[in-house]
């Protein structure tokens, strides 16, 4: 196997499986020839091999790899010399980087060498704070007592931990009762591996399309890949009549050299605001009447199947460039174009397959089919220039045949992480195509 440059002495570490089947660090790792090693609770290692899932070279149980002293102690008494430390899964990136940080590896010091990962709550005081510029929805921590500053957002609102992930216990709520039900719900929740949240945030519900932005930072200078139109319904929480909760449906991505001002500067504040140096980071945003606004940020890969989109879309490896980042051989970053047409520090030349143009379709979108009628529907679409491509699932596993003991571990992947029979993509055509095409497979489940 061919040894890239640039690839350190050590074994790459995930911590945290990915949970849309795609593993693209591992490919990242083989590529390189390092030991790839994964660690998980034991019970989603169990639920990981029960769906199929591509295997790791070395497989660490931690019980609570969210404690990085705890994964410290595992790896070593695995004889694991990590190398390099990413996360695999939102949960756990707080624990990666303090991983690394205590390690003294990779990404350690390319991130920054006092950076730490900064939930929701941090992430907007840190905004108003270094780039007050940048709109965001009203927002408080719920405490006890806190019911007052909450009511001040007004209604509707939205209701989240400060450190979840999936949608997992975001809510929203439409008056002082509704969020008595939704704070009892989310406190009733564990967070995925086990374990309480750190917090829960009250926020002003701003109206308006959803976006995500996919990047990598460079040297603090944010690289743009693409931009994505979120396809969000509204969903009834189980047994909690008239609550609602937020599912991402799909996405429609374009690559990010296209991308307005205003996303592009938005993307380079919240580096400059939380200290994020190095690495592939997503930000979520509202488009509100008064332009972008900030809703939160993560400090990893997207999931959802968002890596592949990414390559599709621009034909950019999201996952190559982040490795790059992180082990200090990236692609050295063009400057913006004299027209502004570039993102940020503008894009990466020798990406693999190019940043857009080699191998990207200017525009792609998915979306997650959860029945067999909207993979029917996917299948009977016939429009010129445009490529369908039905990815089925293949049936879940029993979680039955799964210890007892495993079950409350993974109640929230569950709840989460389960029923879609498949992903539908498509792409090329007239750009206004994509996202009329998927909109007509899900309209149903867009109502709210």
């Amino acid at each position: 196997m061919t040894v890239t440059a640039g690839t350190p002495s050590g074994d790459f570490v995930q911590v945290g499986a990915t949970r849309d089947g795609l593993d693209p660090y591992l490919d990242c790792a083989r590529r390189r020839g390092m030991r790839a090693v994964l660690v998980e609770t034991p019970a989603y290692l169990r639920w990981r091999r029960l769906l199929g899932r591509r295997e790791f070279d070395v497989e660490v149980a931690v019980a609570r790899p969210q404690d990085p002293d705890a994964v410290r102690a595992a790896l070593a008494a695995a004889a694991v010399a990590p190398g390099l430390v990413l996360t695999g899964f939102e949960r756990y990136v707080y624990a990666g980087f303090a991983l690394a940080r205590a390690l003294r590896v990779a990404p350690w010091p390319g991130v920054g060498d006092g950076f730490r990962p900064l939930d929701k709550r941090e992430q907007r005081e840190a905004l108003l704070r270094g780039a007050p510029q940048v709109a965001q929805p009203r927002f408080v921590p719920l405490g006890p007592g806190d019911g007052d500053a909450a009511d001040r957002l007004g209604f509707p609102q939205v209701i989240k931990p400060a450190d979840g992930g999936g949608g997992l216990g975001v809510l929203l709520v439409d008056g002082v009762a509704q969020r008595r039900r939704a704070l009892d719900r989310v406190r009733g929740l564990v967070n995925y591996g086990g374990g309480a949240f750190s917090g829960i945030v009250a926020e002003e519900f701003v109206k308006g399309p959803e976006l995500s932005l996919q990047g990598v930072a460079h040297e603090g200078s944010a690289v743009l890949l693409s931009v994505c139109e979120k396809l969000t319904c509204l969903e009834e929480v189980r047994g909690e009549s008239g609550l609602s909760g937020f599912r991402e449906v799909g996405h429609v991505a374009r690559p990010g050299d296209g991308a307005p001002p205003a996303l592009r500067e938005l993307a380079q504040a919240c580096l400059d605001a939380t200290g994020y140096r190095a690495g592939p980071f997503h930000v979520d945003v509202i488009q509100g009447p008064a332009g972008p606004a900030f809703v939160e940020m993560g400090f990893r890969l997207s999931g959802g199947g968002l890596v592949a989109l990414v390559e599709k879309a621009t034909g950019a490896d999201w996952a190559e460039l982040a490795f790059r980042a992180h082990l200090g051989d990236a692609a050295p970053v063009r400057p913006p174009s004299p027209d502004g047409a570039r993102t940020g520090g503008g894009s990466v030349p020798d990406a693999p397959n190019g940043p857009r143009g080699a191998g990207g379709t200017g525009i792609a979108g998915q979306i997650s089919a959860v029945s067999e009628q909207e993979l029917a529907a996917a299948e009977a679409l016939q429009e010129p220039g445009v490529a369908v491509e039905i990815q089925r699932a293949a049936p879940p596993p029993d979680p039955a045949a799964l210890p007892a003991d495993d079950l409350p571990v993974l109640a929230s992947d569950l709840a989460r992480h389960t029923g879609a029979v498949g992903r539908v993509v498509v792409s090329g055509g007239p750009g206004d195509r994509i996202p009329a095409l998927l909109h007509s497979l899900v309209a149903h489940r867009l109502r709210g």
